[in-house]
């Protein structure tokens, strides 16, 4: 079966989409990938299905290389569009009933959707909607380019200034997949549930990449759609890679319909996108019967910066660097932190991007300097304390909104919180806390008095709210800035 060597520096693994493509034209070749609503795509289908379209594209006077946007759903035509953008040319992906395309600085070679098209404007438009009706090509035609070639742009989410397109390559987001499936020991023996959003990078690297060059198979829902829960869940699943958002929706899940989780036996869960508290990963083990992998990614720096392997002990929050990746915490003046003192978080390594489009490349030497904050242990475990732009800067002092939060959380009557700054004259700032509580938004006074009389001083808030949700994006990401309108006046 074709498996994507996972042994860094083997000299047998594929090094560009094509050539993984090619690939899996083999006799011999796994790969399943399977929506629920359609006939599922096995690896010589999908090899096929990439070549047909890549034909159609070069017909059409598309060159290798161009920009090509992409409208995905969560189905398997949609994979293939996106397998397809990825390989021949460089994806900006769109959800499929997005109102327009993206813009930004580039300009779109053509359009492949997964949904009938709609006058998008684009020069040359290839409807997918129907693999049926496309007959499969030749898997040895689908062009392999250079491994540091450009394969997608990605939107940052905006969550520490304004939204940047993140140049990622061909060698970038083989390297994230294969570094996914590795964390997670995936074999062709497993078939994982893929609900993240094919238009984010969680949604690609996790749920796309990691099964396919695992040899595995995989099923592609919309989590959102009930109906295709209930009968994903049931469809033999031993993994999951999700968002906490994600996470916390199955539990309610479980919880409300029991009979659809009876047979779902996932042997191992993987968590990012956000920090996961630690309360929350004992629920999922407690419910699921399975170990969690929290990992650490970022969209320039796709599949995992740091992660916890399955197999080897792990401690909530705490994760070494992922193999072959390179991890510092530096100070002010970029010069490497010692253990247990925080600093900004620079990585280097195959799967940091090549840059920002129409910036700077990253920094010198192929470091890329973050802007998360993180501190070491002696034994190179990290620990992400949160964003360097979310420091509250208190009567001279920095608090870190996720240590605010974890002391928070210990009140037995706060599910979860969530820690802003805002404006105050005498100190700066001041601490802003978000809680989900069962007691409601009347018992906001009395949650405060409460935390006040248990938490450092530095470290109270100075106002609360309690909401029935945090706001967020499809990423799963929870902006500061959008819980600060709660605290106006």
């Amino acid at each position: 079966m074709t498996v994507l060597d996972l042994q860094p520096g083997s000299g047998e693994r594929p090094d560009t989409l094509g050539a993984f493509i090619r690939s899996l034209d083999g006799a011999d070749s796994a790969v399943l990938i399977d929506d629920l609503s359609a006939d599922p795509v096995d690896a010589k289908g999908l090899a096929g299905h990439v070549a047909a379209i890549c034909d159609a594209l070069r017909t059409a006077g598309v060159a290798p290389g161009a920009t090509i946007a992409v409208r995905v759903g969560h189905d398997v035509q949609s994979v293939v569009a996106l397998l397809t953008a990825a390989a021949y040319g460089v994806a900006v992906l769109a959800e499929a009933d997005a109102p327009e395309l993206p813009t930004g600085p580039f300009e779109l070679g053509a359009l492949l959707t997964s949904v009938p098209p709609a006058g998008d404007g684009v020069p040359v438009t290839i409807d997918v909607s129907d693999l049926s009706a496309i007959e499969p090509g030749d898997a040895g035609a689908v062009p392999t380019r250079g491994a540091g070639e450009p394969a997608l742009l990605l939107r940052t989410s905006g969550t520490t200034g304004d939204p940047k397109w993140v140049r990622l390559s061909q060698q970038n987001l083989i390297a994230a997949g294969t570094f996914i499936a590795g964390s997670l020991a995936l074999s062709p023996a497993d078939r994982g549930l893929s609900m993240m959003p094919l238009h984010h990078g969680h949604g690609i690297t996790a749920g796309v990449l990691a099964p396919l060059f695992s040899g595995g198979e995989f099923v592609i829902i919309d989590a959102k759609d009930l109906t295709f829960l209930e009968e994903g869940l049931r469809c033999g699943i031993t993994w999951y890679s999700a968002a906490p958002t994600v996470h916390r929706s199955l539990l309610v899940a479980k919880r409300s319909w029991p009979s659809w989780f009876e047979g779902f036996r996932p042997r191992v869960i993987r968590s990012t996108s956000e920090a996961l508290p630690a309360a929350e990963r004992a629920a999922l083990e407690s419910e699921f019967s399975a170990p969690v992998i929290e990992a650490y990614a970022l969209t320039e720096v796709p599949g995992h910066v740091c992660t916890q392997v399955l197999g080897t002990a792990t401690e909530p929050g705490w994760m070494p660097p992922q193999a072959g990746v390179e991890v510092e915490m530096v100070d002010a003046d970029g010069l490497p932190t010692g253990p247990d003192v925080p600093g900004r978080v620079r990585v280097r390594g195959p799967n940091v991007m090549l840059g920002y489009v129409n910036h700077e490349p990253i920094g010198p030497g192929g470091w890329y300097q973050t802007s998360d904050i993180a501190v070491r242990r002696p034994n190179g475990d990290v620990a992400v304390l949160g964003r360097d732009s979310d420091a509250i800067k208190r009567g001279g002092e920095t608090v870190i909104p996720s240590v605010v939060e974890s002391l928070v959380e210990q009140h037995p009557d706060v599910e979860r919180a969530r820690v802003c700054g805002m404006p105050d004259e005498s100190l700066g700032e001041q601490i802003c806390v978000a809680v989900i509580s069962a007691r409601g938004a009347s018992a906001a006074g009395e949650l405060l008095r409460e935390l006040r009389a248990a938490l450092p001083t530095n470290l109270t808030p100075s106002k609360l709210r309690v909401v029935e949700e945090f706001p967020g994006n499809p990423g799963g990401k929870i902006r500061r800035s959008d819980l600060r309108p709660l605290f106006a006046e």
